[in-house]
């Protein structure tokens, strides 16, 4: 509880010296004709003799403005707004720099003439390559309607999805950090997953893929980051969005949503809930052969799932003005995922060609994830560049995931042999708090400089137990029970500067620390994992430009991968009666060295990037037991792998009623490692090309077609085969612009099957399997907005924006 002594001590000293500062200052608010608040309009403090400018501020969203530079004069306010007329307040007089004005709310007048329910959308590309990350705008995306956040990750440029082994790549490389609204934490990569997949696209505003992260984030994610920036309304009064959908593929599919947002003066309330609803039918082939007295053995199993998946989200938190300069903001997110599943499974065993068994397993699952969390947020401007950021969160994560097996073994003639019953338990409690203080400021053009501190601690528990009913009573299976602990706390020092050095080069530098205690305890044995270290990871970036039309930009960065808690944990899940996936308590981190260089001509970019990696961590990688009896699925550490890729972006208007967004991606891999006693060594090159088109029908009617297509590549010592998709949509706007209906299919060609292969004879592995969880989908879905939306606002960019705290890896 050290870290909570330390915050209230951090945030005492604000607090006193918000109270005890004194500085002159001018203060004031603008309103309309009806007394409401007018936001972000321009306010200016000008020189009563010539009326020249001396400063300027923006209002905020309650419509109050702070002037606090200026000297002893006479002066009069300037207001202006598109939309509204131009306004002044009386003169007044400045005599000393301790004179404290508080003028009264400036009014101020529509302007018919200029501007008549306004609604203008300024509509960004679908794609984005920035110069450290590449945006994907999901809100401009017909064919993301309906989709969930998870769908939406899965087509996006170099981002593999991977359902079965709940686990996310980009540019070729494992270990990506996924973060809400820029804030992160680290947990399951499990719940990540469910999140995503429950989560409506339509309350997603964009996806950042974040190849270069600055100091300011954790260095956890080796791949780097990716941000998901939820919708929040920038319009002022009561306002809000609804929105219904329904899907076919096999079965069913449904979604709502619904966002509200109200302003006041001095609070904001925000809320968001929705529901998803998927009946889902999946399907798995497996095979795997081993040599057994000399003699091929091998098997192919087929498992035809039916899953019934709810996913209810809510988000509530509001934002109150202390003063006009310090707000207070207070978040609350939940959710509840219930998975129901039934399960056929078919497993034919054949010897030298000739079949010589067969194993049906039925099983149902239970897997119910709660969450909830709460976070609390403390801004304060002491300038408009000079920021002070607290922020404290505590999150709380039960799975609860029981499942149950009945095995019939038949001979080759179909003759039943014997059965049983088996019976698995499993419970995960996770409980997470975070502290954070965040301090900014740019001293001038030139200068920025940015400190902060980070405590995690992190409680788990992990309890497995498996059963077999024999003999009329049931039998616990030791090497497959098992109950774990993990106490985990990280403390971080972060610290980067920006300057400008000349007006065509700047550069970033940022260095940050991290110390980490990891202990994990067993029913067995204490200490199965016991990790104490500290690591330093540089940031370093450099940019010029050459002319107009042409900059580069250098960067280099060190980033960890640290194990996921069920990655340590020693559980073990059934999956047939000879393969298992398990946990690995012999994980270590893998550290990672990046290199990227971009090239910008016009819109144009080119990016190159180097990562070395030591101790990658490979999921989902085939072993055997000591016996050679049980094929066990876990995470491996790679001793060395390395990874170079080119990305170019290539945007085309090719009429004013087409454009098209075409990403070309290569990546050239290597691996080298010892894997169970056996040395290997692999080299693969893939490449991706992903397309946008966007078609402007009529002011009402648009189209999109989107797809992508992605060769052969390397996941861990398996092989994945070329896997693509095509999307279609058709998006009808009202004369408003206020509704919306879209109608999408989804993989129209069933392209976007994960199939993985291995071979490795010496330690016989030889091993295939495909996944098909239903991509084709064909969606409608309905989108109102509501409330006040006569002028779009425009955004201020704060700390406390981004105060949600949800689940990460």
């Amino acid at each position: 509880m050290k870290i909570i002594t330390t915050k209230n001590s951090l945030l005492l000293s604000v607090f006193v010296c918000i109270s005890v500062t004194g500085f002159s200052q001018i203060q004031g608010s603008v309103k309309d004709a009806l007394n409401q608040p007018i936001p972000f309009a321009n306010v200016l403090l000008m020189n009563a003799n010539d009326s020249s400018v001396v400063s300027g501020v923006m209002a905020s969203e309650e419509g109050t403005y702070s002037i606090t530079e200026f000297k002893p004069g006479t002066y009069l306010i300037g207001v202006s707004l598109i939309g509204y007329k131009p306004a002044w307040s009386s003169l007044f007089e400045i005599k000393s720099t301790n004179d404290h004005i508080h003028e009264q709310a400036i009014i101020v007048e529509p302007d018919v003439h200029q501007i008549k329910d306004v609604n203008v959308v300024a509509k960004k590309p679908i794609y984005e390559l920035k110069m450290d990350r590449m945006v994907v705008n999901v809100e401009n995306s017909i064919t993301s309607s309906g989709n969930t956040a998870l769908e939406i990750l899965e087509k996006s440029p170099g981002v593999l999805v991977d359902r079965q082994n709940s686990n996310i790549s980009m540019a070729g490389k494992g270990g990506v950090q996924v973060i809400i609204n820029g804030k992160q934490n680290r947990i399951p990569i499990e719940a990540v997953m469910q999140m995503l997949d429950g989560m409506n696209a339509d309350n997603v505003k964009r996806i950042e893929l974040i190849t270069t992260p600055p100091a300011k984030y954790d260095a956890e994610g080796n791949a780097g980051i990716i941000n998901i920036v939820l919708q929040k309304s920038e319009d002022f009064g009561t306002n809000g969005t609804f929105s219904l959908g329904a899907g076919m593929a096999n079965r069913e599919k449904m979604n709502a949503s619904l966002n509200l947002n109200h302003h006041v003066e001095k609070f904001n309330f925000y809320g968001m809930y929705n529901v998803n609803f998927n009946n889902q039918k999946s399907s798995i082939l497996t095979y795997r052969s081993l040599l057994e007295d000399n003699n091929s053995v091998e098997s192919y199993g087929k498992s035809v799932r039916s899953a019934l998946i709810l996913y209810q989200n809510i988000r509530m938190g509001f934002d109150y003005t202390l003063s006009s300069k310090t707000t207070l903001s207070v978040l609350t997110n939940g959710y509840i995922r219930d998975f129901e599943m039934d399960a056929y499974n078919n497993i034919n065993y054949f010897t030298e060609g000739v079949e010589t068994s067969l194993s049906r397993l039925e099983n149902t699952e239970l897997n119910k994830w709660i969450h909830g969390m709460g976070n609390i947020n403390l801004n304060h401007r002491f300038h408009e560049e000079e920021i002070l950021d607290f922020n404290i969160d505590y999150l709380n994560y039960y799975n609860d995931n029981p499942s149950d097996f009945t095995l019939e073994n038949y001979d080759g003639l179909g003759e039943f042999i014997d059965g049983e019953d088996i019976g698995i338990t499993k419970t995960t409690p996770i409980d997470i708090l975070v502290g954070a203080v965040d301090y900014s400021n740019r001293k001038n053009e030139k200068l920025k400089w940015e400190l902060g501190f980070k405590e995690t601690l992190t409680w788990f528990t992990n309890d497995v137990a498996v059963q077999y009913f024999r003999d009329g009573q049931w039998e616990y299976d030791p090497e497959l029970t098992n109950k774990s602990w993990l106490n985990e706390n990280i403390t971080a020092f972060y610290g980067s500067v920006n300057w400008q050095m000349t007006e065509k080069t700047g550069v970033t530098a940022g260095l940050r620390y991290e110390y980490l205690n990891s202990v994990l305890d067993t029913q067995e044995e204490k200490a199965v994992v016991d990790l104490h270290y500290g690591k330093l990871f540089p940031t370093f970036y450099t940019s010029h430009k050459l002319n107009e039309n042409n900059t580069i930009q250098f960067s280099y960065s060190k980033r960890i991968d640290r194990p996921t808690f069920n990655e340590l944990a020693p559980f073990v899940t059934f999956v047939t009666p000879e393969t298992f996936v398990a946990g690995n308590e012999n994980l270590l981190p893998a550290m990672s060295d990046i290199f990227r260089v971009d090239y910008q001509l016009k819109s144009y970019i080119l990016s190159l990037s180097y990562t070395t990696t030591k101790n990658s961590i490979s999921r989902f990688q085939p072993v055997l037991s000591e016996d050679g009896d049980r094929q066990y699925f876990i995470s491996k550490n790679m001793d060395k792998s390395e990874n170079f890729s080119a990305v170019l972006a290539l945007p085309i208007t090719v009429t004013e009623w087409w454009k098209m967004q075409n990403n070309i991606s290569w990546v050239w891999q290597r691996l080298a490692t010892d894997y169970e006693g056996i040395a290997i060594k692999y080299k693969q090159n893939y490449y991706n090309i992903s397309s946008n088109q966007s078609f402007t029908i009529s002011t009402q009617f648009s189209a999109e077609v989107s797809g992508f297509y992605r060769s052969k590549s390397l996941a861990g010592i398996f092989e994945q085969k070329p896997l693509g998709r095509l999307d279609l949509g058709v998006q009808w706007r009202s004369k408003s612009q206020n509704s919306r209906l879209n109608l999408n299919l989804s993989d129209v060609f069933k392209t976007q099957l994960i199939k993985r292969e291995a071979h490795i004879p010496e330690l016989q592995i030889d091993n295939y399997y495909e996944l098909d969880f239903e991509p084709r989908v064909l969606r409608l879905t309905f989108t109102h907005n509501f409330g006040n939306k006569a002028i779009k606002m425009r955004k201020r960019n704060t700390a406390s924006e981004e105060e949600q705290k949800r689940v990460t890896n």
